[in-house]
């Protein structure tokens, strides 16, 4: 690439795309890193502006001109495609992870990742990148489920169930987003503790219901599980 204007953009993008890195690694705020995004996103276009608006005409030229062109644009939007689909990775994953205690609550942190999964269908990304992206999101909702399963203690719990839910950490050691136990397995932990009744229960089956459909069974209680009783 000789064009000054071309090269200049794509250093630019290289910043841009650095400091877009360095400002989630070190928990800047949304809208810092969203719009170092966006201008990374107009600096990857300036990298093929010339070649998308400029088309000689000529008796012969302008046909093979064009289909040049239009080549050219579908690599951009191609390349854009791409940069949506990362910035929309680093995002949910961000969203994800961020302040799990507290920050956004979890009716925002789900709406904020519906509308990055609308923009990236508006693009055309397809349904299994899209998935992709949203994969921290399924991932961190899960480990919630396990968790909020592990709370649901009885107001008067007999021995054994009480001593059930004391000894889920040893049952189910290092338990993380990489690890996560199985529905199948909380659920024969809870029928040998007495636990086949009550609030665990429910919650089973509101985990069994995300697992199955990406749905929340309750989800009002789910939006509030961090405010409420356990």
């Amino acid at each position: 690439m000789r064009d000054p204007t071309r090269v200049g953009a794509l250093l630019a993008s290289a910043v841009l795309f650095g400091l877009f890195v360095y400002l989630i690694i070190v928990g800047a705020g949304v809208g810092q890193y969203l719009a170092v995004g966006a201008l990374l996103v107009f600096a990857v276009i300036a990298t093929r502006i010339e070649d998308i608006t400029t088309v000689k005409f000529s008796a012969t030229g302008v046909h093979a001109a064009l289909e040049k062109k239009l080549r050219e644009a579908e690599a951009t939007i191609t390349q854009l495609q791409r940069i949506a689909e990362l910035f929309g990775q680093i995002s949910v994953l961000q969203i994800s992870m961020s302040n799990r205690w507290d920050g956004l609550s979890s009716k925002e942190k789900r709406e904020a990742i519906s509308k990055i999964e609308k923009e990236l269908r508006a693009i055309n990304l397809k349904d299994n990148r899209i998935a992709e992206v949203r994969s921290p999101q399924r991932g961190y909702d899960q480990l919630d489920y396990y968790y909020w399963v592990t709370q649901a203690i009885p107001t008067h719990p007999t021995q054994t169930q009480l001593e059930g839910f004391t000894n889920f950490p040893h049952a189910f050691p290092n338990v993380n987003y990489y690890a996560i136990p199985s529905i199948s397995a909380v659920e024969v932990y809870l029928t040998q503790n007495d636990i086949i009744t009550g609030e665990a229960i429910e919650r089973l089956k509101d985990w069994n219901q995300y697992e199955s459909h990406s749905t929340h069974r309750r989800i009002d209680l789910w939006d509030n599980r961090h405010t409420l009783p356990t």
